[in-house]
């Protein structure tokens, strides 16, 4: 028998290189170590990737789309984009960031995964390159104190916050480049992606979320997937566990109290959920976060 598809494109998962929730490298062609990591074959993320960059040219596909970085630019890669960096010039330099979505502010989301634009890079006058460098070179300084202590952890999440909000400011003044709308199964899975993130709490049943958007089952599971690598019920799963995250680090509730809050009346369930999803049990999860 032969491979089956949803086994060729391999997907990265940020959590099996670091338990920070996000991972920053200051890349160049001189260091072959640093753009060795950056030049993977095709693949997805469960995570986002931006890529800063100071000097040079780079080429990279995005889910068919050919894309060329030259000079000071910005871009970014959603979750679950099927991407390859094709080559860099010899005076290509810049940074690197990995970022989980949960340490994205959902305002600064709603602007980075917005269904109307096609993302493309975005070139950046000298100012604009000069902060955002400055943002990147202060995360990398913190991230590398040790001993971690949660005070450098928290000083480090507040620049990522910072740095994501500055993206978000220059991509939302943005006219669509895209040169036209997008293909339909993406539009039937922005659609699903709006309505989920209003109705994930309350609704976990895949079927009615096709019926709310007046498909089959079998058709919005097959364009979600072409489109992201995932089914509809790993997409509704992300979300969840996403919010959970969050209530665990932000808030005092309890396992139990977080659960219901999610729509699970069985808490073990939850627990069970979450460990399958995120690869450590929610106590586990907290107890990190929070060291």
């Amino acid at each position: 028998m032969g491979v089956a598809a949803k086994d060729i494109i391999p997907f990265h998962r940020l959590g099996e290189t670091t338990d920070q929730g996000y991972q920053i490298d200051k890349v160049s062609a001189a260091n072959d170590e640093a753009m060795d990591a950056i030049l993977l074959g095709t693949h997805r993320d469960d995570h986002y990737i931006f890529l800063l960059q100071e000097t040079g040219t780079c080429k990279c596909m995005v889910d068919f789309n050919h894309f060329i970085m030259e000079g000071n630019s910005i871009f970014f890669i959603l979750p679950g984009q099927v991407h390859r960096y094709v080559e860099a010039s010899g005076t290509t330099s810049g940074w690197f960031l990995a970022l989980d979505a949960g340490l994205i502010p959902d305002m600064f989301r709603a602007v980075l995964e917005d269904p109307l634009p096609m993302r493309r890079p975005l070139p950046l006058c000298a100012e604009e390159l000069e902060t955002l460098s400055q943002c990147l070179q202060l995360l990398f300084d913190v991230s590398r104190k040790e001993p971690a202590s949660p005070y450098y952890k928290q000083a480090a999440y507040g620049l990522v916050s910072s740095f994501t909000a500055m993206i978000a400011a220059l991509y939302s003044v943005q006219p669509d480049a895209g040169g036209g709308p997008p293909p339909r199964p993406v539009m039937i899975t922005q659609a699903f992606r709006r309505l989920l993130l209003h109705q994930f709490k309350v609704c976990k049943s895949p079927m009615e979320y096709a019926a709310a958007l007046n498909l089959s089952l079998s058709y919005l599971n097959e364009a979600v997937k072409a489109t992201t690598g995932l089914s509809v019920s790993n997409m509704i799963h992300y979300e969840v566990m996403l919010e959970a995250k969050r209530l665990l680090y932000h808030s005092s509730c309890s396992v139990k109290e977080i659960a219901h809050e999610l729509g699970y009346e069985d808490h073990t369930y939850f627990s069970r959920l979450f460990k399958k999803t995120v690869g450590v049990t929610p106590g586990e999860f907290r107890r990190h976060y929070r060291e």
